[in-house]
């Protein structure tokens, strides 16, 4: 069961919705345009807003199917952590792009929030501070990462829970790099991200 579940999750979160949203729209291959990034924020940038805004929410239906399913069909927070853990990977290594992807991130805060909403709202509210002193949005997330699997363990008491969040910190480090940084790239073009939500629509 627990492999069948592994292996169903990382299926689910294997599929490139923001690699085919970009081709349908604009026939381009989403790993060759902006930051090269096969996620939200490159495909609202370099395809369309409304375009990000889908793989958004099928991104986060990835993370909260890990959840979920590994809830309803095993249990243990064993299982759940291995399933969401199969979903990021797929994501980011995912088999119909070859071992392509996108980073993760919005399916790994979703499942995040389902397993312990208060270890999400802990590492948002240090991200925002650091981002306040700093200034830097990569600065922020990559100290974040560092401390997620601290907040993690602290706040639900349990080691399987610092495990986890190291291999989390530790999968998403793995490529979070300055160049293929999507805030970095906005910030090249708008003066912010609310400028950017917020700009006339491109003809």
């Amino acid at each position: 069961m627990l492999v069948a579940l592994v292996a169903i999750s990382y299926l689910v979160g294997s599929i490139p919705v923001a690699w085919l949203i970009g081709k349908m729209v604009t026939g381009q291959d989403l790993r060759q345009v902006g930051s090269g990034n096969v996620g939200v924020l490159n495909t609202a940038v370099s395809v369309a807003r409304w375009a990000g805004l889908l793989v958004f929410v099928a991104e986060a239906a990835k993370g909260a199917m890990a959840v979920t399913l590994a809830r309803a069909w095993v249990g243990g927070e064993v299982a759940v952590g291995l399933a969401a853990l199969a979903a990021i990977v797929g994501t980011r290594w995912s088999i119909w792009l070859r071992g392509a992807g996108g980073r993760g991130n919005t399916a790994a805060m979703t499942a995040l929030l389902l397993i312990s909403w208060p270890t999400m709202v802990g590492v948002l509210t240090l991200w925002f501070l650091l981002r306040f002193l700093t200034g830097s949005n990569f600065i922020a997330t990559r100290a974040s990462l560092i401390l997620l699997p601290v907040i993690f363990g602290l706040i639900t008491h349990s080691w399987w829970s610092v495990l986890f969040g190291a291999i989390f910190s530790l999968l998403f480090m793995s490529t979070h790099r300055p160049e293929t940084d999507d805030h970095l790239l906005i910030k090249g073009r708008w003066p912010g991200l609310w400028a950017f939500l917020t700009a006339p629509r491109r003809k």
